[in-house]
Parts: structure tokens; C-alpha cells; sequence
């Protein structure tokens, strides 16, 4: 006997780090409460790389269904909550507050024009293993389910902000006339801050980015390091390093200002 499932809503986590635009880096699960009564009444939780979908195998209209499951239980709403996979998330999503403990929450507003596209409200813990909790009510399901909606839920993160911060180390003692980053668009421009102790006593020039610049899984522009050279027919620019790093999003610094920064250290 084939069974048959209805789709009751589906989740979506975005995120503008990766390239892909796809966050696979948040596991979803049911609160404890929500995971008693799907596993009473029969609703299935189909985890995706980036979110998850419920779907039901009742025969009954969702509306009676739904129905009969709040006057048994007193519930209208499925909770979950989501974990992080990697440490690196709490530093490059900017809707996190860097060094508070606390988790995202999510509602369903009532809307059911997809893909919804929730609202994060950030609340403070002394302690959470969770980063995100979504509440998806039972009133938005039914009423999806009558106008014939695929209901879609959607969170979208945003890459942290921060100043790229280089700091060229000259190891190789070679005397450079002139040294400068050559960005690959004029929007992204880097100035030299001059020459700055690092804390285990090297010297070093430090270059920062003139505005702040989102965090990224791989490199969206080209920085290389350059030199003008002078020489008896002119000055002429050669390349000392193609291909700047991009900054590790779990290594970052708040400066004295309250400005995050990204550092990152070049040997030449």
C-alpha cells in the first residue's frame, strides 16, 4: 500500500558569505515539545542541506487535522531550534552581536505569499548550545493549505562587516621604493597606515581597506601587492605578491573604536 504525504512547510537558510548564496552550516531539530507530538501524530521532518520540510501522511483535510491535534494538546505551533556547525558562524554573520551570548528568534507573521522571509530578534542568554529558534504557527499551515500555497519559509544571514586589515612583513630585507595594494575595482581601495610594531616585536606596514568590506567563503576581487621600482628609464611597477589572502573569518579584532577588523599577516 503506497502511502502519500502532504508538504506542510518548508525552511530555507541563505546566507550572502558563501558564493553559492546557500547556508549549510546551521542543523535544524525539533524542541522537545514539537518532537513528542510529531512523533504522536505522525509528522515527518525531511532534513535539506540548507533547512528542512514537514510533511504529514493524514488522510483527513490539514484543517481537521491540525485542528484535532490543538484541542488534544493545547499546541499551535512547531518550534525548532538550529546549531551552528562550525565556530566560524558566529563571526562572519553580522545579526550576531560579537561577544554576547544569546540566540536569533524566529515567528511566522501571518503571511503566506512565498518564499516568507523571516525577522530575527536576538535575545539575550547566559548560555545557549542553540543559535536560532523558529516558531511556525498552525493558523499560517492551515491557511496555506486552503488557498492551495506551497508554503515557503525563508532566513537570510548577512556576512559580518569588517576592515581588511594587511600587514606586510619584509623578511626578505629587500629594499622596496614604494609599496601599494592594486585592487581589482576602484570601489575597494586600501591606504597605507605606515610602518606598526606587531606584538611579537616585528615591524611591519600596515595597509587598511578605506571602508568596511563583507567577510567571504572565497575571494570576490583581486589585491596584489605591488611596487614601483625606480630605474633609470622611469619608474616602473612590478608585482611582489598576486593574489592577496582574503581574511579568516574566525580570527578577528575589535579595535579601539568599536571597529570589528579583519588582519591578516603577509610575509614578503
Amino acid at each position: 500500500m503506497n502511502t502519500s504525504y502532504t508538504s506542510l512547510f518548508s525552511l530555507t537558510t541563505m546566507h550572502s558569505y558563501f558564493a553559492s548564496g546557500s547556508c549549510e552550516t546551521v542543523a535544524y531539530h525539533p524542541s522537545v515539545e514539537t518532537k513528542k507530538m510529531m512523533d504522536t501524530y505522525g509528522l515527518l521532518m525531511r532534513k535539506m542541506p540548507n533547512g528542512f520540510q514537514i510533511y504529514t501522511s493524514t488522510s483527513q483535510s490539514i484543517e481537521t487535522y491540525i485542528n484535532y491535534i490543538t484541542q488534544v494538546t493545547g499546541i499551535d505551533a512547531l518550534k525548532f531550534n538550529g546549531t551552528a556547525t562550525e565556530q566560524a558562524f558566529y563571526n562572519y554573520t553580522a545579526q550576531i552581536p560579537l561577544n554576547e551570548i544569546g540566540m536569533l528568534s524566529y515567528t511566522n507573521t501571518h503571511q503566506t505569499n512565498t518564499p516568507v522571509l523571516l525577522q530575527e530578534t536576538f535575545i539575550s542568554q547566559s548560555s545557549t548550545n542553540d543559535i536560532l529558534q523558529i516558531t511556525i504557527t498552525f493558523e499560517d499551515i492551515v491557511q496555506a493549505q486552503k488557498t492551495g500555497t506551497d508554503l515557503a519559509y525563508q532566513i537570510q544571514f548577512t556576512a559580518r562587516e569588517t576592515q581588511w586589515n594587511y600587514y606586510i612583513i619584509n623578511t626578505s630585507n629587500q629594499n622596496y621604493h614604494e609599496i601599494a595594494i592594486q585592487s581589482s575595482t576602484e570601489e575597494i581601495q586600501f591606504s597605507n597606515k605606515g610602518e606598526t610594531t606587531l606584538q611579537n616585536g616585528q615591524k611591519a606596514i600596515l595597509f587598511s581597506s578605506g571602508t568596511l568590506l563583507s567577510l567571504k567563503d572565497i575571494a570576490q576581487h583581486k589585491f596584489d601587492l605591488i611596487n614601483t621600482k625606480q630605474t633609470i628609464a622611469g619608474n616602473r611597477k612590478e608585482t611582489i605578491f598576486k593574489g592577496l589572502p582574503i581574511p579568516n573569518a574566525s580570527n578577528l579584532q575589535l579595535l579601539d573604536n568599536s571597529t570589528i577588523a579583519s588582519p591578516m599577516y603577509v610575509y614578503i
